[in-house]
């Protein structure tokens, strides 16, 4: 494989998918938990563990697709089929559970996330090892990366511009004025008292979803090339998780992506009920959509940080910016929304570095792997990754819903000042016991740009 720049237009392609995967995250991060807590009725604790159960079976699946993935040949590539497969599970199960029936059972919540979680794990897992294989350049890898979480930030954009709509657009209120007021909302960080219902919320988000989808994966599977490894070396399954296993630098940068997802799910769960119910912001989506814009205009500041310090020194600095954010944050008291804005706003502008940094130190750890065993195995590495932040976030989410229950804090309805207490500590401190091991492990990080070029060069002679 080449080491040649590679092409705008074809990072510009590859990273366009991520903008409808992103449309799925945001909302099921923020709103799907309230909205059936809330609306639908199902008491908190049973979520969690609906929830977890949902996780736990996704889990399974993400090794072996892994594998999958990387023994796949057809005429169109290694990854394109399985993204072609993943499209049509995802549109159904999008659907199903962001604009359900009336009637709603626990069995019927269980299935759909169960599908909507198989379909992510079959597009996402290829599209992440598609993405490390487009270039072997350590500098290229962090372009074709960092374009594809640029994609991510206007996806997450795009989802919570569609609350803000419904939010500020109430009964009489023109098209004009919809808009004068979303960008006062936006940019003036003046609140409107909210006309939108959960459920329009919801349905309208899905909607987009559905409608992206496959023209952004159309996109990426007709413009981007999906090349095949130039080392055919066939690795079974058991042993290339041995072989992972014995990976320490892969074990290192799982930890840290581990801990950091873990942090910033616990705090995504309680998210919505402290901007609203805590500050008393009731455009939530205004909130969320400056926080993505910040985090878009952040990215090329941490794609340049990146190339001067190191991808992990700058996310370093990252991790100490979002911990110092949330931290502040316990010390807002309700009507500050001034400070909460701009401390969102900081924060939002280190979730540029937080989303691809991770992923770019990950992809170069391939080419450590690849100089051990003689394999390529990327799709097996980001099913691990996969595999490791879905049980990151699955515990996370899971421990936040159940301990801010626990605490006595019932969505939907006004709260004793223990629970509204509970709920500032979870969301503002709770992140630091997953952050600080995590700048620990991320600080004394081994490959570094000089190291990783050796590497290369290790590579590309064995191939020879």
């Amino acid at each position: 494989m080449s080491t040649a720049t590679v092409k705008r237009n074809t990072i510009f392609a590859y990273g366009g998918l991520a903008t409808p995967l992103a449309m799925i995250g945001y909302p099921i991060a923020i709103w799907l938990i309230p909205f059936y807590s809330e609306v639908v009725g199902i008491p908190l604790y049973i979520i969690a563990n609906l929830l977890l159960i949902a996780r736990f079976t996704d889990v399974i699946t993400d090794p072996i697709l892994g594998q999958l993935g990387d023994s796949t040949k057809t005429s169109i590539g290694r990854r394109k089929p399985w993204i072609i497969l993943g499209v049509p599970i995802m549109m159904l199960a999008i659907y199903k559970l962001f604009i359900p029936g009336t009637e709603v059972s626990i069995a019927y919540f269980v299935l759909w996330m169960m599908l909507m979680y198989l379909g992510s794990t079959i597009i996402s897992i290829p599209y992440g090892a598609w993405g490390a294989e487009i270039s072997p350049d350590y500098h290229q890898r962090s372009r074709v990366v960092g374009g594809r979480e640029g994609w991510t930030l206007i996806g997450l954009l795009i989802s919570a511009l569609i609350p803000l709509a419904i939010e500020v657009s109430g009964q009489g209120i023109s098209f004009s004025d919809s808009i004068y007021r979303m960008l006062a909302a936006i940019f003036v960080f003046q609140d409107f008292s909210t006309s939108g219902k959960m459920a329009d919320i919801l349905a309208s988000m899905g909607i987009g979803i559905i409608f992206l989808l496959p023209i952004f994966a159309a996109w990426a599977l007709w413009k981007v090339p999906d090349p095949m490894p130039t080392v055919e070396k066939k690795i079974p399954l058991v042993q290339g998780l041995k072989y992972a296993a014995e990976n320490p630098l892969l074990v290192r940068i799982l930890l840290i992506i581990f801990l950091v997802i873990a942090g910033e799910s616990f705090r995504n769960t309680l998210s919505l009920w402290f901007v609203r119910d805590v500050i008393g912001i009731e455009t939530v989506g205004a909130s969320y959509a400056r926080y993505f814009i910040a985090g878009l205009i952040g990215i090329p500041f941490w794609l340049w940080l990146g190339k001067t310090l190191g991808k992990h020194r700058a996310f370093c600095i990252t991790l100490v910016g979002t911990g110092s954010v949330s931290f502040l944050c316990f010390f807002l008291e309700r009507g500050d929304f001034n400070q909460f804005h701009i401390l969102f706003l900081l924060k939002g502008f280190c979730f540029g570095g937080l989303q691809f940094l991770p992923a770019s130190m990950l992809a170069d750890v391939v080419d450590l792997d690849s100089l051990k065993t003689g394999g390529r195995r990327a799709g097996t590495f980001f099913a691990l990754n996969g595999m490791i932040a879905k049980v990151s976030a699955m515990i996370a989410v899971w421990a936040a819903a159940i301990l801010v229950d626990f605490s006595g804090f019932m969505p939907g309805t006004i709260n004793s000042e223990e629970a509204m207490l509970a709920l500032r500590v979870y969301y503002c401190l709770g992140c630091a016991v997953f952050f600080l091991p995590a700048l620990f492990l991320t600080w004394y990080y081994p490959l570094t740009k000089e190291k990783h070029k050796e590497l290369r060069g290790e590579l590309e002679s064995q191939n020879q």
